[in-house]
């Protein structure tokens, strides 16, 4: 697919102009962001990098038939036009190493830097089977093993902090912090459960992150996401 530039485009100086043109769950007719934490990880490792770039966003429910010709065949978000180049990136564990290679000052590392037995499971694994479970037995042991999963992020956390890049973000903040997100809200709404309170580093990195003009800039509302877990249960658990 061809993308026509506007004419003055070259014009606009390179650090100021869109790079991209990333496209999103969210509403175009509200023009509101969507609850897609794989969108959310991307624009924050761009935000954090400088890169500009349009939000393009996209109803999840009535998504374009054209996506799969520029992803390689997938029809998911994010996927993402570079401005420059014409070419089409896909999968935001593709396109935040590409990301730190192509921009790599700030240095915010790379995805496989982070020890795999590290919050790896979290999300969609974890979070999706507690939230799912069967009140009983069941939900107790799904519980159990959110919680220590949760339990390996906050010992890490506890190392240093209060982010995993210490004073500073690395790739790892920005992967888990939406997935975090997620997991604190669709808990819950779902479950009427509440993150431990003795887990206080994973507390103080959300506080922290929250601060952060990437995450201002890039949240969408508690509601969406609440919203968005009550239909995605209503889903699996009908199949």
């Amino acid at each position: 697919m061809v993308i026509k530039l506007p004419n003055d485009h070259e014009l606009i100086p390179h650090s100021k102009r869109p790079l991209y043109d990333i496209y999103i769950k969210g509403s175009p007719e509200k023009g509101e962001v969507g609850d897609c934490p794989f969108s959310h990880r991307t624009m924050l490792h761009m935000e954090e990098k400088g890169i500009s770039f349009n939000k393009m966003l996209i109803d999840e429910q009535n998504m374009p038939e054209w996506i799969p010709e520029v992803s390689e065949g997938n029809k998911k978000i994010p996927f993402m036009l570079e401005l420059d180049t014409g070419k089409w990136l896909h999968d935001s564990d593709k396109i935040v190493p590409y990301l730190e290679k192509k921009f790599p000052d700030p240095k915010l590392g790379m995805p496989d830097d982070m020890p795999p037995d590290v919050g790896q499971e979290l999300m969609p694994k974890c979070l999706i089977e507690f939230v799912t479970s069967k009140p009983g037995k069941e939900e107790d042991e799904k519980r159990q093993q959110l919680e220590a999963e949760l339990k390996g992020i906050n010992d890490h956390l506890a190392k240093g902090g209060p982010f995993f890049g210490g004073k500073d973000v690395n790739t790892h903040d920005l992967t888990l912090a939406p997935k975090l997100k997620h997991t604190i809200l669709a808990g819950k709404e779902i479950k009427g459960w509440s993150m431990p309170k003795e887990f206080t580093a994973i507390n103080k990195f959300m506080e922290e992150i929250a601060k952060r003009p990437s995450w201002k800039k890039t949240m969408y509302s508690d509601k969406y996401v609440q919203d968005g877990w009550q239909l995605k249960v209503k889903m699996l658990t009908q199949e």
